[in-house]
């Protein structure tokens, strides 16, 4: 005697999307937000108008140190106006012991900023012996 229900079934699996979907919409938002936080790293500043070296790729630099109008100094990492003390320890970080990372500092300052703030950073820089840096400008 034969039972009708002997047969095997296959089974299909079922893959849901919606998770997957979910996820996809999450990491669109979290990397659009990680690039205007990117963007805001930079201060708006009026910047001299010189000819200079154009960078044609835009690298991104390690430390980005800002003078502003009235002369504070504020690195991109950092929350608010830091000390001369305070910047040689984020220079003295961020270089490391060879000092062949001074391609990895942006120096901007405002146009109108005092030009005593701007010597402070430069003898900063230079004690660490860095004889060069990238200093920021606007094309004319």
């Amino acid at each position: 005697m034969e039972f009708k229900g002997n047969k095997s079934r296959v089974i299909i699996p079922v893959v849901e999307m919606t998770p997957m979907i979910d996820i996809v919409f999450l990491l669109i938002i979290f990397f659009m937000v990680a690039a205007q936080f990117a963007q805001q790293a930079h201060i708006k500043l009026d910047l001299p108008t010189e000819l200079g070296e154009e960078i044609t790729h835009k690298e991104q630099n390690k430390l980005v140190i800002n003078i502003i109008e009235d002369g504070t100094i504020i690195v991109d990492k950092s929350e608010g106006s830091i000390s001369l003390q305070e910047l040689e320890s984020i220079v003295g970080s961020t270089l490391g012991e060879d000092n062949t990372g001074w391609q990895n500092i942006t120096l901007r300052a405002d146009e109108n900023a005092l030009s005593k703030s701007l010597n402070e950073v430069i003898g900063v820089l230079h004690k660490h012996g860095l004889s060069a840096t990238n200093v920021a400008t606007e094309t004319p």
